[in-house]
Parts: structure tokens; C-alpha cells; sequence
């Protein structure tokens, strides 16, 4: 479902039906898997979006295990925190994250019509959306990308558009 490239050059991809993280390099050789079906650390139900901070540590949004997952650069599990969203297990329900330059975890609640942002610790930094068609609502916001300055970039995959916020304070 989604791919993340980490400083040295690897390349993380979530494997959402197995329920795994695959590792590769760049020219696509295999380098390393982890994960599997539950909600012990380290495994995962329907892991869908993936991003690396600044130290190289991986963020894993474990959707019906409501929680992102984050562990460092030798795979090892760190930490999580929980996600008061993602309830449903809808094919829908595919939430996408992405991390700022200070770390800050950014996270889609398709169903919820929102973007949580965390900090890298998991605590709540803020919330925005709610459903409709202008411009600061989603109706199914999924993918999520930061620019260069900060802009937040949302698909809004029900709206057929790709909407950008202001970066946060």
C-alpha cells in the first residue's frame, strides 16, 4: 500500500494482506521482512502507511490494531501509541501517514474525515477536518505528504482532489 525510503537508501513497503513490512534496496533486491498477523509489537493488522523520521526510525500505521507502531533503524520495536480512530475495518478505512521535518506524525482518519497529528512520542498535537466538499473538509481524506515548506498535501480520494494546508505552527 505504501513505501517509505530511508536515509542509507532502503526501501520500506507495507504488504498490507500479509500483514509484514518487506525491506529492499533501491535497485529492488530483498533485504529483510518483519511482522505477521496479531497485535503483539512488531506485528500488525493491516498495515497500511509507513513513514521514516530524521533518525531513521519507521512509523507504521497498524490499522485495525488502532495504533501507530515505531521502530528503529535495526527493526527493533520502540514504541506505540493508539490511534482513537481507524474503528472500522472497512475496505475504506486505508489511513496514510507522513512525518514533518520536526518529527511531528501526521495521520489520515479516512472515516473520521480528519488529519491527527502526533508527536513523535505519540502525544496530540492537533486535529483538522470533518466531512463536506469545501476547502478545510474531506469526504474520504487517504494519502498524506509534506513539501519542502511544511505544506500538507491530502488526497481526498471521495472529493477527486488533492487539497494543501498550511504548514503548522
Amino acid at each position: 500500500r505504501d513505501i517509505a525510503l530511508d536515509a542509507s537508501g532502503r526501501v520500506f513497503v507495507t504488504d498490507t494482506g500479509n500483514k509484514r513490512i518487506m525491506v529492499y534496496d533501491q535497485e529492488g533486491r530483498y533485504l529483510d521482512q518483519w511482522g505477521g498477523g496479531g497485535a503483539g509489537p512488531g506485528q500488525f493488522e493491516e498495515p497500511v502507511g509507513i513513514g521514516v523520521d530524521a533518525e531513521g526510525n519507521v512509523y507504521v500505521a497498524d490499522t485495525w490494531n488502532q495504533r501507530v507502531q515505531v521502530f528503529d533503524p535495526d527493526l527493533a520495536f520502540v514504541r506505540e501509541w493508539p490511534v482513537e480512530a481507524w474503528y472500522g475495518e472497512s475496505v475504506l478505512n486505508k489511513p496514510y501517514l507522513a512525518l514533518d521535518s520536526e518529527d511531528r506524525v501526521y495521520v489520515t482518519d479516512p472515516e473520521g474525515y480528519l488529519v491527527i497529528v502526533f508527536s513523535s512520542a505519540g502525544e496530540l498535537v492537533a486535529t483538522f477536518g470533518q466531512y463536506g466538499f469545501d476547502q478545510q473538509s474531506f469526504t474520504l481524506p487517504s494519502g498524506i505528504g509534506l513539501g519542502a515548506e511544511g505544506h500538507i498535501f491530502v488526497a481526498d480520494t471521495d472529493g477527486q482532489r488533492v487539497m494543501r494546508f498550511e504548514p503548522l505552527p
